[in-house]
Parts: C-alpha cells; sequence; structure tokens
C-alpha cells in the first residue's frame, strides 16, 4: 500500500473519520515514523502504519476515538507477553485525531416526509443518509438532498451502520412494524445517537412503547425517544412536520432545554 500524502488528507477524510500518524519509535517494528493512516467510520482504511496485528489494533482505537471525539496518544509495545506479541519487541507511539464532518442524520424512510425532512436537514447543515428497504426509494431520483443512499433489511441495518453518539436518527419508515424494529435495534447498540426521533401518533407510540417493555429493552434509551416526533407546531403537512422535526434536533443538538417535545 502506497504511503498517504498529507496533501490527500483532507480530501480522504472530508466525509469524517481519523487520521493515524505514528511519532515515536523504539527497537524493532513494522511501524515507521512519520507514517499516516486515514481511518473512515465505516472501518476502511487508506494509507498504512505498519500493517499487521499492529495496524489492526490501531483501526480498532480509531473507531472508538471516532465514536468518542477525543484526540491523543497511544504507546503499544510489541513485546513477547502482550497482547501485539511479537519476536521484534519494538514499540510505537501514535497519534489519532478525530475529524468530524457535517453532523450525520440517519433517515430511516425515504417517503414523503422523508424527503422533506431531507431538504430541511440538508439545509441546516446536517449530512443525510437517506436508509430504505425500497431500492427505489433511497436513491438520488426520489430523495435528491440526501448525500448517500442505503438499501437493505431494516433490522440488519439498525443493527450494524456506523452510526455514533454525535449523530442524529429519524425513523419514519412506510409501516409502523417498520419503526419498531429500527428502534429496537438501536435500543441494542452499545453508542446511543444524541437524537432519536420516531414519527407517529400518540396511540402508535405508545403501542410501540409497550411491546418493546415487553421485549426487555424498556429504560433511559427509550425514554429518551422523541415521539411523537418534532416540536408541537400543530403541523399536518410533509413540509410542516419537516421544519418542526429539523427544529428539535438543532435545539437538542445545541442543547436549548427549554424547547418542548410534541408529546407534551
Amino acid at each position: 500500500m502506497s504511503a498517504l500524502e498529507w496533501t490527500e488528507i483532507s480530501e480522504i477524510l472530508r466525509p469524517g473519520g481519523v487520521l493515524v500518524l505514528v511519532v515515536e519509535v523504539e527497537g524493532s517494528t513494522p511501524a515507521r515514523p512519520g507514517a499516516k493512516m486515514a481511518v473512515l467510520p465505516g472501518g476502511k482504511t487508506i494509507g498504512t502504519v505498519g500493517g499487521g496485528a499492529l495496524e489492526a489494533e490501531a483501526a480498532k482505537e480509531a473507531l472508538k476515538r471516532y465514536n468518542s471525539g477525543e484526540k491523543g496518544l497511544v504507546e503499544y509495545n510489541m513485546g513477547v507477553d502482550g497482547p501485539l506479541a511479537a519476536e521484534c519487541g519494538g514499540k510505537a507511539i501514535m497519534y489519532f485525531e478525530p475529524v468530524n464532518p457535517k453532523p450525520k442524520l440517519w433517515l430511516f424512510g425515504a417517503g414523503h416526509v422523508g424527503r422533506e425532512i431531507a431538504k430541511v436537514a440538508s439545509v441546516a447543515g446536517w449530512f443525510v443518509v437517506a436508509v430504505d428497504d425500497r431500492p427505489e426509494m433511497a436513491c438520488a431520483d426520489n430523495i435528491p438532498e440526501a448525500a448517500e443512499y442505503i438499501t437493505g433489511d431494516y433490522p440488519e441495518l439498525a443493527a450494524s451502520l456506523p452510526i455514533s453518539k454525535r449523530d442524529s436518527v429519524v425513523i419514519v419508515t412506510a409501516g409502523h412494524l417498520g419503526d419498531e424494529t429500527v428502534l429496537a435495534e438501536l435500543i441494542k447498540r452499545e453508542v446511543w445517537p444524541v437524537y432519536v426521533g420516531m414519527m407517529g401518533s400518540k396511540q402508535k407510540v405508545a403501542q410501540v412503547h409497550k411491546n418493546i417493555d415487553k421485549a426487555g429493552l424498556g429504560g433511559e434509551r427509550l425514554e429518551s425517544v422523541r415521539a411523537p416526533i418534532g416540536l408541537n407546531f400543530g403541523t399536518v403537512e410533509p413540509g410542516e412536520i419537516a421544519v418542526a422535526v429539523v427544529g428539535e434536533m438543532l435545539a437538542v443538538r445545541n442543547r436549548i432545554e427549554e424547547v418542548r417535545p410534541c408529546s407534551e
């Protein structure tokens, strides 16, 4: 793999990720001072810091740093008794710096409401990812304001997509079951996004809560879900709903505590 040049880094990390830089080595080690690697949110690596087990551990650390937002140094010892046991017995110190893109919105559901939310959210500065189980919906022809499109099984995607704690999630799928399964899988994840909102009437939301509680997934995360979604503007049209939803997302992002959710 070719060395990563500084001129390439800003473009590679434009969607977000982590810069990994080898700053110091001692003894025999595959890492070399000045070696650079970019780790993208989905785990893809570009460049190299030495390869092998050392690079694999650095990539894992980079993903943790991306989710936590913490930059700093990590020392890796390659002694024969350590987790990176190798005969070389060297040491490498690497610097990790997360590069945060625009705030990301994972939009589960690219129907008529989802389309309007994508429009407003993109204008407000979000990087919108349109997620739908219908290929004809999660595409540029249907929802052009999205920056990325993902199609697949809702439960699998909700469980596996690289959603960080800085991200927002809006659940507006085409059906009651889709919303519930997405929310249930999100609750199981290790990382909980800063904002999770689900569309639906008070009756639907109450039923979803009941079902998720019954599955043993209730608790603080479920209680924090914004449902019914959006600020209470008395909205009924898709465009109006979109403004109410993005307004609530902005309030949460900016920590404006006096804003009241629609359910109140």
